[in-house]
């Protein structure tokens, strides 16, 4: 009865490991989904911030080089 009630004990340790093994990896696996998501995401607004940057410089460019030509 007692050697039964060991093995059991011993078959939850191993599962209670088990169990917290797969956890770890989960977490894992969401904490990299997470930060490729925070990536791309980041990424993906970025271009659009770079490309209204390009814009404006080169409207600037353009009014001052218009600039320039009226004061010559």
């Amino acid at each position: 009865m007692e050697e039964n009630k060991k093995k059991q004990e011993e078959d939850v340790k191993i599962y209670d490991k088990e169990v917290y093994i797969s956890q770890e990896k989960l977490r894992t696996i969401i904490l990299i989904i997470a930060v490729f998501l925070i990536g791309f995401l980041a990424g993906y607004f970025s271009k659009d911030v770079i490309n209204e940057t390009k814009e404006l410089e080169k409207i600037e460019n353009a009014n001052t080089a218009s600039y320039n030509e009226n004061i010559e």
